[in-house]
């Protein structure tokens, strides 16, 4: 009889429902709860964790983390306590004191921490080749409607290195009409102005330089159809370029969904036969 893993969810958003529902279409896993901030329909009341207190209590063989950089902040190390935790929101170890906390209690708790690709490529070849990188850039081109700048709003401009716009602390979609660089240098200012959209840049840097030397530079396109990356790095004999182009709603790319699943798979080594490393 083939294993069934359990999987518990922080957040019922865009990723977290399309997980649940990965995992309710797969006979070899099964959905262990869903922490949310209040009910939500469509998903099994027994099924729903509203306490965080509880999180402590209700092992599971993974738990994704899908909402916010302030819900892994708070509830990281409940988790860890009982059960390993898939961080989604990266920007959260912008405050270097979230990873020093989380690390620290899954070492205590003998749990693990998974930071995954998620909508980018090539983290793998980033994190053998940390040694002899000389530079690593992310280019991001998006819509303005596929931003989040409630963030980047909160923030006094001349307090982050590389923002381009003066009027940045007012900006929204709307004043954006022309293709415009908004932002340009480390990933650690990126993730503060807009923690939401880029996550997967902070991956990138921990995974090779780090946010303070790992470089991002955002553009938002009107014309923009799908949410673009391309990732250069270069070393001592070599040089990377990784390029994504993905349909996109809301703040999520539809390659974030399928490649998440696949991060899941491979953390609980769930498909057997050749393992791809």
């Amino acid at each position: 009889m083939a294993e069934t893993y359990t999987i518990g969810l922080l957040g019922f958003g865009r990723i977290g429902s399309a997980l649940a529902d990965y995992v309710e279409s797969d006979p070899d896993f099964e959905l262990g709860y869903v922490f949310v901030r209040s009910p939500k329909d469509g998903l099994p009341a027994e099924k729903q964790v509203t306490d965080p207190s509880e999180l402590g209590n209700r092992p599971v063989d993974l738990v994704v983390e899908a909402a916010t950089h302030e819900v892994l902040a708070d509830l990281g190390e409940r988790v860890l306590e009982a059960s390993d935790l898939m961080v989604l929101s990266g920007s959260a170890f912008v405050d270097e004191t979230v990873e020093e906390r989380l690390v620290e209690t899954a070492n205590e708790s003998g749990t693990d921490v998974y930071l995954p690709h998620a909508a980018l490529l090539g983290i793998d070849g980033l994190v053998d080749a940390r040694g002899t990188l000389d530079s690593v850039s992310i280019r991001a081109t998006k819509a303005p409607s596929h931003l989040d700048f409630s963030y980047a709003n909160e923030l006094d401009p001349d307090d982050v290195s590389g923002l381009h716009s003066a009027d940045a602390d007012s900006l929204g979609p709307d004043d954006i009409e022309n293709r415009t660089v908004l932002y340009e240098g480390p990933v650690r200012g990126l993730c503060e102005l807009f923690p939401r959209n880029f996550n997967s840049h902070a991956a990138v840097a921990l995974a090779s330089l780090g946010l303070d030397d790992t470089h991002s530079k955002l553009v938002a396109d009107p014309s923009a159809e799908s949410a673009d990356h391309v990732i250069t790095a270069s070393g001592d004999g070599f040089d990377l370029e990784i390029v994504r182009k993905s349909a996109i709603e809301g703040v999520t790319g539809d390659y974030t969904l399928a490649s998440v699943w696949g991060s899941v798979r491979r953390a609980l080594d769930a498909d057997g036969g050749v393992r791809f490393l």
